[in-house]
């Protein structure tokens, strides 16, 4: 059966460079143009894409011709076909470079305009060639090489025309549409289209950005289309994948709700991607987002598509780093949701632990300093009390239900066990730091005593 896909569709666009008469007149006398077929042929069986765009620097008009030969006919995209067949995904790769590369140096002089025409006339030309690689290879294949031929394109481009490339592809490839009938349906249908227009976007655009700056040019293109959907869209884009061989690519939106012990398969290369682009969000200028909105932003994505496991959310948030777990957990505090940030604290620890290797008290140092720069944030000593309090209290509750679930355990016995051990090594690390700390201040305080009565 035929597969079905999303295809660039057919557009007639104006031609920038109108032919010249066949007769060229140079002081050196006049010349005819060779047939435009047998033109065709010698430049495409005994010169490359690279001896094609030397031949264009030597004048403007062989710079139009060669311009004119390589978007409006066959010549540049002819041999593609033949590596399809025999799979040859690295001359693909390179053709597609080439390409780009020589339409960048044909185009040099011309408007934005003129540019984003000739870049429109190429992806038409493409159009068989195209459905051939995703019929023969795959969808992701197509998208790479469209992908890797358009950033040798806008190689140098300025940012206003960057975003004018964006509104194309969008245009030509209906993008918003795609993304609108995954974004507003239901998370567990259309897996394979959800698939597809991640691998779309980020192919096409993210992935092959050379700079934070431009990529976070390219997400905030994406991003504004949906201003109340960012979380569930960012999701899309960089949520966990299914591991196994069945739903390989297919993104894994239950992952992240449920997971029964410390060892949930939700590992930190599921959420590292996830991870990465909040931190690139947070860091660039050009979202300058408060802290209340990106406080709402973490709330909606660890409720997508339901509430995470709390394990979970504490491996994103120690992923994020030591600032941004303090103004997640300083949010709690200050919002008086001391249970959300009690429990979330015994999973940090918990975290905090198990990603240094071992349960000592140099691993939980991190947890330590996030919970007391967090607990700072509260005015008054019965208020920043009370939220130690409740922490333990989460942490003696959580031990009880280890210690229960393993009772009743008649599966993953050893699994139970195990998060029981480290619940309890890890509060006995935690229990020694503090103890340490509060000797070396009373000595401190003893020094000071004793030298002030001196």
């Amino acid at each position: 059966m035929k597969r079905s896909y999303e295809t660039m569709p057919r557009v007639k666009s104006k031609r920038i460079c109108q032919r010249e008469r066949r007769v060229l007149r140079t002081p050196r006398g006049s010349f005819e143009k060779l047939p435009e077929e047998l033109t065709q042929h010698l430049f495409g069986s005994f010169s490359t894409l690279r001896y094609l765009g030397a031949l264009a620097s030597t004048s403007q008009s062989m710079c139009q011709y060669i311009r004119d030969l390589t978007i409006d006919t066959q010549l540049v995209i002819r041999p593609i076909n033949a590596w399809v067949d025999e799979k040859d995904y690295k001359s693909i790769r390179a053709r597609f470079v080439e390409i780009g590369k020589l339409i960048r140096s044909t185009t040099a002089l011309l408007e934005t305009e003129q540019k984003l025409d000739c870049v429109e006339i190429f992806l038409y030309e493409l159009e068989v060639t195209y459905h051939k690689i995703c019929e023969k290879i795959s969808l992701r294949f197509a998208y790479e090489c469209i992908g890797l031929f358009l950033y040798r394109v806008i190689v140098g481009w300025k940012e206003p025309a960057l975003k004018e490339v964006f509104h194309l592809i969008n245009r030509l490839s209906r993008m918003k549409e795609r993304i609108d009938k995954v974004l507003f349906t239901p998370h567990d249908a259309n897996l394979h289209y959800q698939r597809d227009i991640r691998q779309f976007v980020t192919e096409v655009f993210l992935k092959k950005a050379t700079t934070p700056h431009q990529r976070s040019l390219w997400l905030s293109l994406v991003m504004n289309m949906y201003p109340e959907n960012q979380p569930r869209l960012i999701f899309l884009l960089y949520g966990p994948l299914q591991s196994h061989s069945d739903g390989a690519g297919l993104i894994d939106w239950n992952l992240l709700i449920q997971c029964s012990s410390f060892h949930s398969k939700a590992a930190y290369h599921k959420l590292k991607d996830l991870a990465d682009v909040i931190a690139l969000i947070l860091a660039s200028p050009r979202f300058s987002w408060s802290n209340t909105r990106f406080i709402q932003f973490f709330h909606d994505i660890t409720m997508t598509p339901e509430p995470w496991c709390l394990e979970n959310s504490a491996k994103l948030m120690y992923l994020l780093g030591h600032q941004t777990t303090v103004k997640i957990l300083q949010n709690k505090l200050l919002s008086d949701k001391i249970p959300e940030f009690s429990h979330l604290a015994f999973h940090l620890a918990q975290v905090s632990a198990k990603n240094s290797g071992e349960c000592t008290p140099d691993s939980l140092h991190w947890f330590i300093n996030v919970v007391m720069e967090s607990v700072s944030s509260l005015s008054g000593h019965h208020r920043r009390n009370n939220a130690i309090h409740q922490m333990f209290k989460a942490w003696r509750e959580n031990v009880q239900s280890l210690a229960e679930e393993l009772d009743d355990a008649i599966e993953e016995i050893e699994e139970v066990r195990d998060d029981l051990h480290i619940a309890i090594s890890n509060l006995s690390a935690v229990a020694q730091i503090l103890m340490e700390s509060a000797a070396n201040n009373n000595s401190s305080s003893h020094r000071n005593y004793t030298g002030n009565e001196e």
